[in-house]
């Protein structure tokens, strides 16, 4: 801003809105204004100045000074506005100060929400706030009705400090709800107690993981869709999210979707998709520079997943050609694969099966797989496998599973009905063919005279496909 006249009263009304503010006796030159706008915190000593100039006089201002006074407004209220100097005094008077002990969510500078009891604005995990709403213990009626509703999609991840314990909140409805970006919830126990939590996460679309070391959820009555579309969370112990859970997977251990931070038995294995249509799925986490990436991500190798969308490549599926499972997989001590691939129908190539070690769950793993035309199992260890429903279903174009020779399903423990429902085009190598009739697991194995199947080894190369 140019240095040129400015009216006297313009100066004063601010120095009278400064000293509102703070309540003191203190006389301000222009170029003491910015610094004592900026430590401005709702502290009153209860006996303003107030000159209240009515005069019409004018003088030359240097430049700048209006705007280093605007930026200090700026800096307390958080807004981009680009103040007139007749403005400021009255922008001035409209500050306020989140002060005194209440429940706040606190928005961090680095995209944390963090819940706490505490007394003024303020982090206890060393973020810069930049925003606090006060928290209805009560609840909310609906997702917009959350005074953080705004800043939803902006969030990475969400913090309950211990001091919310207590706070004593008695219902968590939607608290989360449309949260998309957020990957973690740490503190869930510091909300023991509440009775409501219905649609609590709905459509947490990225949320792994909700850190708990403890939760008791017998005092929550009502929780429809309190998980809903939850696709990739999964618990510590391997739980995957069903589509639409209640507060029965509000729990530590098997069946549940919390995790304790000193008991957390998850392994995670990593997907890159890049732009030749070739999914490279490995135990590192370690991108390929030289290749453009479209999609990738991790996921969690013994999680029971629900759904095909817990997939990081599954928003870019269409451009998936090829599937490679590199040799480091091998050390992966228990791998699921449940809807690894469903209803992929632009892949037309697996490779490195053999790579695989420990598989025990393959529910809806090749599922609807129309491009696919021949798999091949050899070097593959199917002695873990106890899950294969549907696993091949509707994969209409496969004509030939290879195997070998000594491959044997478990005798006990595995299970898997229609595991080749609407295989079509399936033929064994001594020459069985599909039938509806013929779709369980158990022909999962080679194609022998005596025991018919849909496999086929190199001793049993004779069935033309």
């Amino acid at each position: 801003m140019a240095a040129g006249k400015i009216a006297k009263k313009v100066l004063y009304d601010i120095a009278d809105a400064i000293r509102t503010q703070n309540g003191t006796q203190t006389r301000y030159k222009p170029a003491d204004m910015p610094a004592a706008i900026a430590t401005l915190d709702g502290t009153n000593a209860g006996n303003p100045l107030i000159v209240g100039y009515t005069g019409t006089d004018t003088g030359v201002l240097g430049a700048g000074h209006f705007t280093r006074i605007g930026d200090a407004i700026r800096g307390q209220n958080g807004s981009t506005t680009v103040y007139k100097p007749e403005d400021m005094a009255a922008v001035i008077l409209a500050l306020s100060w989140d002060t005194g002990l209440k429940p706040r969510a606190v928005l961090l500078s680095d995209g944390t929400l963090e819940f706490n009891y505490l007394d003024g604005r303020q982090s206890t995990i060393g973020g810069t706030p930049v925003n606090a709403y006060e928290v209805d213990p009560a609840g909310y009626s609906s997702a917009s009705a959350r005074p953080w509703d705004g800043v939803r999609l902006d969030l990475a991840r969400v913090v309950i400090d211990s001091s919310f314990a207590s706070v004593s909140v008695t219902n968590i409805d939607y608290w989360f709800n449309g949260m998309q970006s957020i990957t973690e919830v740490a503190g869930f126990q510091y909300l023991q107690g509440a009775t409501s939590a219905k649609q609590c996460f709905v459509s947490c679309t990225k949320l792994e993981t909700i850190w708990a070391n403890e939760f008791d959820a017998s005092s929550i009555t009502s929780s429809s869709l309190m998980f809903y579309s939850c696709n990739k969370l999964v618990g510590g112990t391997g739980t995957g999210c069903p589509y639409s859970g209640s507060a029965t997977y509000a729990k530590l251990g098997d069946g549940g979707l919390l995790t304790d931070p000193a008991a957390d038995h998850r392994v995670w294995v990593y997907g890159y998709l890049y732009d030749d249509g070739e999914l490279v799925v490995q135990a590192t986490s370690c991108v390929d520079s030289a290749r453009t990436l479209l999609a990738g991500g991790r996921l969690c190798a013994n999680a029971v997943y629900q759904t095909a969308g817990a997939m990081p490549w599954y928003d870019n599926r269409s451009s998936m050609r090829t599937v490679t499972f590199e040799v480091d997989m091998a050390s992966v001590a228990l791998l699921n694969m449940c809807y690894w691939f469903y209803s992929m129908s632009a892949i037309t190539t697996v490779t490195g099966l053999d790579s695989l070690a420990n598989v025990s769950k393959m529910r809806y793993t090749f599922a609807s797989c129309t491009g696919l035309t021949s798999l091949d199992f050899r070097g593959f260890d199917p002695s873990h496998l106890t899950d294969l429903f549907y696993c091949f279903s509707g994969s209409k174009n496969i004509t030939t599973i290879y195997a070998d020779s000594t491959w044997a399903l478990p005798t006990s423990g595995i299970s898997g009905s229609q595991c080749f429902y609407s295989c079509n085009a399936l033929v064994g190598g001594n020459g069985t063919t599909w039938t509806s009739s013929k779709t369980s697991y158990t022909y999962f194995r080679i194609d022998t005279a005596s025991t018919p199947g849909y496999l086929r080894s190199i001793e049993f190369p004779n069935a033309t496909p």
